[in-house]
C-alpha cells in the first residue's frame, strides 16, 4: 500500500513537467467575425489542427476599431500569426512593410492560384508580390421587395435598367396609404456612405481621384460626379422617394424598414444574405437581387470588397503560420464558409456551387457582376479612409446643410489634396517598437529628475528630519509613481510630439517644428468642434442652476430623503457608456420616449440625434439629467454647512423664502458654486463618451467636439503629432478659462 502511495505521488508530481515538456506551438487568427461566423471558422481551424499535430490555432474577433487593434498588436510587437486584411485597408499595411510576400511560399508549396477568381486575386497584388490569400468579396448589388412590387403590378427591375427605370419605379412604389401626409412606403434608400455611391459616380463617367489617384480638384468637382451624386441626393430631397429626418433612426434603421416592408429597392452588398435568408426561409419576405441601374449610354460598373488572410512579418512562427494562411484560404475551408452565405467564395468552384445551390436564385445575379466590378480606392490609396471622410461630410453638407455643390465639393477636394499630398513621397517602415520608443527616454528622463531631486533633499538634512523625510516618501512612492508614469511622461512626450510628425507605426519620428499648430489654424473641421464644445459648455450654468434647485428640495427634513437623494446620485456612478445606450434608445424618433411624451403635449416629433440642429442640444440635455446627482450632493455638502440660525433671524426679521434664498443661501453657498462652476466647464471642455457612443461626431459634424476630433485624428487617422498639437491647444484653452474664472469670479469668494 505504501509503495502504491509513493507512486501515484511521484506520478503526480511529474505530470505537469510532462505537460510543459510537450509545449504545443499556438498560432493566433485575427479577424472581424459575428457570433455565427465565427462557429464556421473554428470548424476550419480545427481541420487544421487535425492535419497539425502539436499545433493549436487560437481564433480572435475584433468587431470594432479592427485595423487600429492590428496596427497597435504590430507595434508593441504581439502581432497575431495571421490576421484577415480588408482590401480598403491593403495600402496602410503594403506602403508600411508590414506583411509577408506570400508568393514564393505559393511557389515553395505549389499552391493552385488558378482557383481563385482573377480580379479577386489581384486586389492584394503588388507587381509580382502577393500580400493576401483571398478569403471573399461581393459587389454592391440593389435588392428589392417582390411583395410590393406585386401587390402594385409592376415588373421587378431587369438586369439593364436606367437611372430613369429606377427612379420612375421608386417614385411609383412611394406610397402614403391613410392620405396622412406621411410617407409609409418609400421606392428606395439612399445612404450617403461612400463604399455604396462610388459605382453610381464611376458609371456616371465620374470619380472622386485621378486615374493615378493623386488628386482629387478636377475629380470630385466634375460635372459627372456631380451629377451622380445630384442624382442620388434628389431622391431623398427632392423626389423624396427616400427615408429622411425621422426615418434616417427608425428601427433597425433603413434596413429594418425593407424587412418589414416599408423601403421596395436598397442597395447593399452580399453581407445581408445570412439576415435575409432567415426572412427568406421564414417565408416573411420575397426578396429578389438586381444589378445597380446604369446611365442610359455608359457602361455598367459596380464594385468589389475584398477580405483575405495574410501574415505579418512579426509572426514568431512564419512558416507555420504561412501554411495556415494557405488552408484559410483553401477550397475546403471556403466550401465549410459559404454555408453562411455571408460572401462570395473567393475560389471559383465553391462560388458556382453556392451559387447553383441557391433556392431562390439570387446568388446567380451576384456571379454575375464579377465581370463588371472595380477595385475600390482604398486598396490603392493609403489616407483613402480620411478621403471618404471628407466626401461623406461634404454630401452631407449639400443634402442635410443645404450648400450649393459646386462650392462645397471644390473646397472638400482642396482638402483631399492636402490629406494626399501629406502622404506623397513618404517612405515609412512600420517595426515593432517596444524597447526602441522615445517614450521611455522621457520616462528614464524624468525619473531620473525625481530621483537625483529627491536624494539632494535627503541630503540636506540630518537626523531625525532626515528619518521623517524618508518615512514621507515612503508613504507617498506609490502615487508619486503614478504621477511620474501616467502623468508627466504622457504629459511631457505628447508635447514632444506636438513638434513632431508620427503614426505610431514607426519609430521615426521627424522634428516638423510648428507645422502641426499651423495646419490646425487652417483646419475648418478643428474650429468647427471648438465651435460645438464652446456651445456645448453652455449646459452648466442650466445643469447647476437645476442641481441647486434639487439639493435645496433634499435638504429638507422629510421622510424618505435619504432613498430620494440616492436615487439622484445613481446615474453619477453608472457607466457612462450604458446611459449613453439607453438614452439613445429613449431619443428614437419612431418608438422613443421623448417622442412619446411630447406627443402627449400635443406637440409633433422631434429628430432629436438625426438633425443637426438639435443633436448637440439632445446629448446636451443627457448631461445635464446624468450631472444633477452629483452636483446636487456638493450643493447639499454646502448647504448643511450653512448655520441655522441665519435662516431663524431673517424669519423673525420678515424675511421672505426669496429673500433668505437671495440674502443668505447664495452668498455663503459662492464657494461649493465655484468649485462645481470650474470643475464643470473643465469636464464639459473635455466631453467625449457621450459624443463617440451617441452620434459618433455626426450628423454633418454637428456634435464634433474637440476631444472626440483628438481622437479621431490620433487613432482613426494614425496623426499622433497633430493630434498632440490640439490636446495642447485644448489644454492652454482650459488653462486660460479657468484662470478667467478665478480672476472674475473667484475674486467675489470669499472662504471661511
Amino acid at each position: 500500500m505504501f509503495r502504491q502511495v509513493i507512486i501515484f505521488f511521484l506520478m503526480g508530481i511529474s505530470f505537469p513537467w510532462l505537460l510543459l515538456a510537450r509545449e504545443d506551438i499556438v498560432l493566433h487568427v485575427a479577424n472581424w467575425a459575428g457570433a455565427e461566423e465565427l462557429k464556421l471558422e473554428r470548424r476550419i481551424v480545427a481541420k487544421f489542427m487535425e492535419r497539425h499535430p502539436g499545433i493549436v490555432v487560437e481564433m480572435e474577433t475584433i468587431p470594432s476599431s479592427y485595423k487600429e487593434k492590428i496596427f497597435t498588436s504590430i507595434t508593441a510587437g504581439t502581432p497575431p500569426d495571421v490576421f484577415l486584411l480588408d482590401s480598403v485597408i491593403i495600402p496602410a499595411f503594403v506602403n508600411q512593410d508590414i506583411l509577408v510576400d506570400l508568393m514564393p511560399y505559393v511557389q515553395k508549396y505549389g499552391v493552385d492560384l488558378s482557383i481563385y477568381f482573377p480580379n479577386v486575386l489581384h486586389l492584394a497584388m503588388r507587381d509580382s508580390m502577393l500580400y493576401a490569400l483571398p478569403k471573399d468579396f461581393t459587389p454592391m448589388v440593389m435588392y428589392y421587395n417582390k411583395k410590393l412590387f406585386d401587390e402594385a403590378g409592376y415588373a421587378y427591375p431587369p438586369r439593364n435598367w436606367s437611372w430613369q427605370d429606377y427612379l420612375l419605379l421608386a417614385q411609383k412604389l412611394t406610397r402614403d396609404f391613410d392620405n396622412d401626409g406621411v410617407i409609409d412606403q418609400f421606392g428606395t434608400s439612399f445612404s450617403n456612405q461612400p463604399y455604396s455611391w462610388i459605382p453610381w459616380v464611376w458609371m456616371n463617367g465620374g470619380d472622386i481621384l485621378s486615374p493615378d489617384g493623386t488628386q482629387a480638384l478636377g475629380y470630385f468637382n466634375s460635372p459627372e460626379t456631380e451629377e451622380a451624386l445630384k442624382f442620388l441626393i434628389d431622391l431623398r430631397n427632392v423626389h423624396k422617394v427616400s427615408p429622411f429626418g425621422e426615418y434616417l433612426t427608425s428601427l433597425g434603421g433603413t434596413g429594418g424598414l425593407f424587412y418589414t416592408g416599408r423601403i421596395a429597392m436598397m442597395e447593399s452588398g452580399h453581407w445581408w444574405m445570412p439576415t435575409l435568408r432567415k426572412y427568406l426561409d421564414s417565408g416573411k419576405l420575397s426578396v429578389g437581387v438586381a444589378p445597380l441601374p446604369t446611365p442610359k449610354g455608359k457602361k455598367h460598373i459596380t464594385v468589389m470588397y475584398e477580405s483575405g488572410w495574410c501574415v505579418p512579418k512579426g509572426s514568431p512562427h512564419r512558416e507555420l503560420a504561412v501554411q495556415l494562411a494557405i488552408f484559410l484560404a483553401g477550397e475546403q475551408a471556403a466550401r465549410i464558409r459559404s454555408e453562411s452565405r455571408i460572401a462570395i467564395p473567393a475560389v471559383r468552384k465553391v462560388a458556382k456551387e453556392q451559387a447553383e445551390q441557391d433556392p431562390y436564385g439570387l446568388e446567380e445575379v451576384f456571379y454575375e457582376e464579377i465581370q463588371y466590378a472595380r477595385e475600390p480606392w482604398g486598396t490603392l490609396v493609403e489616407p483613402y479612409s480620411r478621403i471618404e471622410s471628407i466626401a461623406k461630410e461634404a454630401v452631407d453638407e449639400v443634402m442635410i446643410g443645404n450648400k450649393p455643390m459646386h462650392s462645397t465639393f471644390t473646397e472638400a477636394a482642396k482638402r483631399m489634396d492636402i490629406e494626399l499630398a501629406q502622404y506623397r513621397g513618404v517612405e515609412i517602415s512600420a517595426k515593432e517598437t517596444r524597447g526602441r520608443t522615445k517614450v521611455l527616454n522621457f520616462l528614464y528622463l524624468i525619473v531620473g529628475i525625481v530621483v537625483v531631486g529627491l536624494l539632494l533633499n535627503v541630503l540636506s538634512t540630518h537626523g531625525k528630519r532626515r528619518r521623517q523625510l524618508l518615512e514621507g516618501y515612503l508613504f507617498l512612492a506609490p502615487s508619486m509613481v503614478h504621477l511620474v508614469v501616467f502623468v508627466f511622461v504622457p504629459l511631457f512626450f505628447s508635447f514632444y510630439l506636438s513638434f513632431h510628425q508620427w503614426n505610431v507605426l514607426i519609430p521615426q519620428k521627424p522634428f516638423i517644428g510648428l507645422k502641426n499648430f499651423q495646419t490646425l489654424l487652417q483646419d475648418a473641421f478643428f474650429w468647427k468642434a471648438m465651435k460645438n464644445t464652446a456651445l456645448y459648455t453652455l449646459q452648466v450654468p442650466v445643469g447647476m442652476s437645476i442641481s441647486l434647485f434639487v439639493a435645496i428640495l433634499m435638504n429638507q427634513q422629510i421622510r424618505g430623503v435619504n432613498f430620494l437623494r440616492t436615487l439622484y446620485f445613481l446615474p453619477s456612478v453608472c457607466s457612462f457608456v450604458a446611459i449613453a445606450l439607453v438614452w439613445q434608445w429613449l431619443y428614437q424618433p419612431q418608438y422613443g420616449l421623448a417622442n412619446f411624451v411630447l406627443k402627449l403635449l400635443g406637440l409633433g416629433p422631434c429628430p432629436w440625434l438625426s438633425s443637426p440642429k438639435t443633436a448637440l442640444l439632445s446629448i446636451m440635455i443627457m448631461t445635464i439629467w446624468m450631472g444633477i446627482g452629483y452636483q446636487m450632493v456638493i450643493f447639499l455638502a454646502g448647504l448643511q454647512g450653512i448655520p441655522n440660525f441665519l435662516y431663524e433671524a431673517a424669519i423673525i426679521d420678515g424675511a421672505g423664502p426669496w429673500q433668505r434664498f437671495k440674502s443668505i443661501t447664495l452668498p455663503l453657498l459662492k464657494p461649493t458654486t465655484f468649485f462645481v462652476l470650474v470643475t464643470s466647464m473643465i469636464g464639459s471642455f473635455q466631453v467625449f463618451t457621450s459624443v463617440y457612443v451617441m452620434t459618433a461626431g455626426g450628423p454633418n459634424r454637428a456634435t464634433d467636439v474637440v476631444v472626440y476630433h483628438i481622437y479621431q485624428n490620433a487613432w482613426e487617422y494614425l496623426r499622433m503629432g497633430y493630434a498632440s498639437a490640439m490636446s495642447w491647444v485644448l489644454f492652454l484653452i482650459i488653462l486660460v478659462v479657468t484662470y478667467l474664472q478665478f480672476k472674475i469670479v473667484g475674486r467675489r469668494v470669499e472662504y471661511g
